[in-house]
């Protein structure tokens, strides 16, 4: 009987183990999410800014040589 006390102590705290590590997963889970929006947002912002850049790289190389535009 000792042995079947021993096994029931432990499948409960495996059982509750599970129950957290479950909690904590979708917790993680909803904080990768989250990390996935900003990087989009962050590499809108990247394209934006290079676009702009090579743009106003383009117009000042135009003034410089006064190419025909």
């Amino acid at each position: 009987m000792d042995i079947d006390r021993k096994v029931q102590k432990i499948q409960t705290e495996l059982i509750a183990h599970e129950r957290e590590c479950t909690i904590r997963a979708e917790s993680v889970q909803r904080q990768l999410d989250s990390l996935t929006s900003r990087l989009r947002r962050l590499e809108a912002i990247i394209m934006g800014s290079t676009v702009a850049v090579v743009l106003g790289i383009l117009t000042l190389l135009w003034k410089v040589l006064q190419l025909p535009v």
